[in-house]
């Protein structure tokens, strides 16, 4: 019967752990205490303490195996593979923005009027401001009086006219039957021809009178200072009682309806994001996350950062995303709807850099045994890895307690 001899690294590593039993039994005492810096020390140790034991048991395994003693691991947990949807997304950083954010300036000179404040609310059309227009609204007033005057007096020409027509018309058709004398003929038809003058006299100067009172109308209506959309102001910067001219800041005008997040994307993601392209949206200072989609894919990329501009838009319920809200965008570049996939902890590089992995064969109940199968891997996920050949869907994975294992190991199999 030969002996067997426990290395001097098991014996250190059980003194470690009977030593450290009194530690181990404050981990109550953390829990209760809500101790975050010793529940995490308390982590470490039982880790440092876990990865020894694997060392060695490693070695005490290798020796077996040389002695020709049979042996078997400890429980291990496995994972039969299925295809499943595996998808890569791009992460970015970006700003909100909107198409609708304005300054708006006055078209006329004058005195300012200020009917909004910051913060407020206004809609399309509405009336936020208006420029004293010295005197022009009373201009307008008598503008359309005259108007009205010469329309009167077009009207007393055109019935004038039509009554002269008449007499102009039965003249000569008494004159045609050789009845009356050929003066009376063409002094009805003088008449008549001086009539339409007067009328046609009278039309145009309605029309300069009318051309002269829009033109106050017009810049009449530049006192006013309207809202070119639905939006809420941002900011005042002129108040009021200031004198103001065209070209004068009077207001910040922004639309939070429907707003979009721009974003510079690394041109080698060029040819995986096009519009529709499906992304995620996350604003840190919110804690809140949408769904949307691509709208729109730049045409020009950057000569100095080699990037090129994208935009996505976002629903804004509720007014809380603002303009120059910083995002954090994960863009679906890469979809496969029947991907093989496991977690990366499970994937070992061997001194060859080759990938592997350990499957469990010959399953029985919960014994079985341990195969290492090299795998080439694709896609990188945050928590899985895409794996292109070597395993197909039924394989059972190993993955906890998969670490020290060697080719033809047996395990058992965690239920």
């Amino acid at each position: 019967m030969k002996k067997i001899f426990l290395p001097l690294a098991l014996l250190l590593t059980l003194a470690a752990c009977k030593k450290d039993e009194v530690q181990d039994k404050t981990l109550e005492a953390l829990i209760k205490t809500k101790d975050v810096k010793g529940l995490q020390a308390y982590k470490d140790r039982q880790k440092a303490k876990l990865d020894s034991l694997n060392n060695v048991m490693a070695e005490v395994d290798k020796n077996l195996t040389a002695w020709g003693v049979s042996q078997t691991t400890g429980y291990v947990s496995v994972l039969k593979l299925e295809q499943t949807s595996f998808a890569h997304n791009v992460e970015i950083q970006g700003n909100v923005t909107t198409d609708q954010d304005v300054t708006i300036q006055p078209d006329f000179s004058g005195v300012l009027s200020l009917y909004v404040k910051e913060g407020q609310r206004v809609n399309r059309g509405q009336v936020i401001g208006r420029i004293a227009d010295g005197g022009m609204n009373d201009q307008y007033k008598q503008a359309q009086i005259q108007v009205s005057s010469m329309n009167a007096q077009l009207q007393i020409a055109k019935t004038d006219a039509n009554l002269k027509r008449i007499a102009y018309e039965k003249q000569a058709a008494l004159w045609k039957q050789k009845i009356g004398s050929e003066f009376q003929y063409l002094q009805a038809k003088a008449a008549y021809d001086a009539a339409q003058r007067q009328v046609a006299a009278s039309q145009s100067t309605v029309s300069a009178t009318q051309k002269a009172a829009d033109a106050v109308k017009s810049n009449l209506a530049k006192t006013a200072i309207v809202a070119p959309f639905s939006g809420v102001i941002d900011k005042v910067i002129t108040q009021n009682g200031q004198v103001v001219a065209p070209g004068r800041d009077i207001v910040k005008l922004i639309s939070l309806g429907i707003m979009r997040v721009e974003a510079k994307v690394p041109e080698t993601y060029l040819a995986n994001i096009k519009p529709g392209t499906n992304v995620e949206v996350v604003f840190p200072a919110l804690n809140k996350s949408i769904k949307s989609s691509v709208r729109l894919v730049g045409n020009y990329i950057d000569p100095a950062t080699r990037t090129f501009i994208i935009q996505i838009p976002v629903p804004n319920e509720g007014g809380y995303v603002k303009p120059n809200l910083l995002a954090q965008i994960k863009i679906q570049d890469y979809l496969n709807p029947s991907a093989i996939q496991i977690p990366a902890q499970y994937i070992y590089d061997d001194a060859a850099h080759k990938s592997y992995v350990f499957v469990a064969t010959n399953v029985n109940g919960e014994n079985g045994v341990a195969k290492k199968v090299l795998v080439e891997t694709g896609q990188k996920s945050e928590n899985s890895v895409e794996i292109t050949r070597g395993l197909k869907a039924g394989d059972v994975v190993i993955t906890d307690g998969s670490k020290n294992l060697t080719e033809g190991q047996k395990v058992k199999i965690s239920k």
